[in-house]
């Protein structure tokens, strides 16, 4: 690695293990707040989860829900939360309690309660922060690792993937309990489980990694591959259900240092062009584009290699990560989507738009020309031959 200049970002305290939760009125305490407010999702509220949370906390101090659409985050519902939090007597916790969607829109409303104006103004860093409200991040997932990162990730009207981003975005504690992520679908677990990996793989990966880079990468790639089959086919095994939310939140600082790369890259293409789920996305992504990127960077894929399983080479990556997605049963996530054609033309210009820009930029290769369409070609091909394998699969299940 040459010698390089690096600054690191403010960590979050992280406080994990079965019931986290019981900090919550500490935490209230100590931040100052006089309430609660509740950011999640209308998906996670059907568990029961959101009202469960509600009755422990009623008994401390008010409490408000807001529940976002199923679905990925958008430039509305960050706008409809935050009018909420604003109309509010006294000075709020916001709590976000639940997955990606739920943590992005909850960071983005903590700021947007202490800022002007609409979430439009602060697409793309395009207006600093004017600070924000207490704030606490409860993920239910394990793989975006958003509850550590200084960015959040919603679609605008338009249906474009953009991004937020500040320090404001981070959080004042993260509660880490892996109790609340047995519920988990098997296919939901194994594709934010596949989204740590992209993570921490990009990040030790990219223009921009360093040692504090990839200390945290290399062992969220480790625990990843030790542990996601297992969460996903033993829901109840709570050792391996901590230890994913351990990389999920090791993979998101190591992100939120070192940016991501092409996978991500063509991930919000896939997401802006054809809705595909993030997890689904960056997981087709990577398998089409691993092989291209540890061309000519065997030195730099190696550790990785290495952390994934012990005393593999570069070269041996991209069939290391089929076997982790077809551990995990990944083409199983693929049922809602298997009737979806996609347009690989339109998904090669979509890479290249602005928003886009910064994750081409920081990938470990970064493509030129012809790579581009290259790229989506192969993207398209392996979601059709996961598709038609998912059929096959399904045929003979039913025989």
């Amino acid at each position: 690695m040459p010698l390089n200049h690096f600054h690191t970002g403010r960590q979050t305290p992280i406080i994990a293990g079965p019931g986290s939760l019981e900090q919550l009125p500490e935490l209230r305490r100590r931040l100052g707040a006089s309430r609660y407010m509740i950011i999640s999702d209308q998906g996670l509220a059907a568990t029961g989860l959101v009202d469960a949370l509600v009755d422990n906390l009623t008994a401390d101090a008010e409490v408000d829900t807001f529940l976002a659409p199923t679905g990925e985050p958008s430039v509305a519902t960050a706008d409809a939360a935050a009018a909420e939090v604003r109309a509010l007597p006294g000075r709020p916790l916001v709590i976000g309690l639940g997955g990606g969607t739920a943590l992005d829109i909850a960071k983005l409303v903590a700021a947007l309660a202490e800022s002007q104006g609409d979430m439009e103004n602060y697409l793309l860093a395009r207006t600093p922060w004017a600070g924000r409200v207490p704030a606490v991040m409860v993920p239910t997932t394990s793989g975006t690792g958003s509850e550590v990162t200084r960015t959040s990730i919603l679609t605008d009207a338009e249906g474009r993937k953009l991004w937020a981003w500040g320090d404001e975005l981070l959080p004042d504690a993260v509660l880490l309990d892996p109790v609340l992520t047995r519920g988990l679908p098997a296919p939901l677990t194994a594709t934010t489980g596949l989204d740590a990996f992209v993570h921490a793989l990009e990040a030790t990966t990219g223009q921009g990694r360093h040692t504090f880079i990839e200390a945290p990468a290399l062992q969220a790639i480790r625990q990843v591959g030790e542990t996601l089959p297992t969460a996903v086919t033993t829901p109840n095994d709570l050792v391996a259900r901590q230890r994913m939310q351990e990389a999920a939140c090791l993979a998101g600082q190591a992100i939120d240092n070192g940016g991501t790369g092409i996978a991500h890259n063509i991930g919000h293409a896939l997401g802006s062009c054809f809705h595909l789920p993030h997890g689904v996305a960056v997981t087709l992504a990577l398998e089409a584009s691993l092989a291209w990127s540890v061309a000519d960077n065997e030195a730099c894929f190696a550790p990785a290699a290495h952390a994934l399983k012990a005393g593999c080479k570069a070269q041996e990556l991209p069939g290391l990560f089929r076997e982790l997605a077809d551990q995990t049963h990944f083409n199983q996530a693929l049922a809602p989507f298997a009737t979806l054609t996609l347009d690989a033309e339109a998904l090669a210009l979509t890479m290249q738009k602005d928003e886009n820009a910064p994750m081409a930029h920081n990938a470990a290769r970064r493509p030129t020309g012809e790579d581009w369409q290259w790229l989506a070609d192969a993207t398209v091909s392996v979601f059709e031959r996961r598709v038609a394998e998912l059929a096959t699969q399904n045929r003979e299940i039913s025989a």
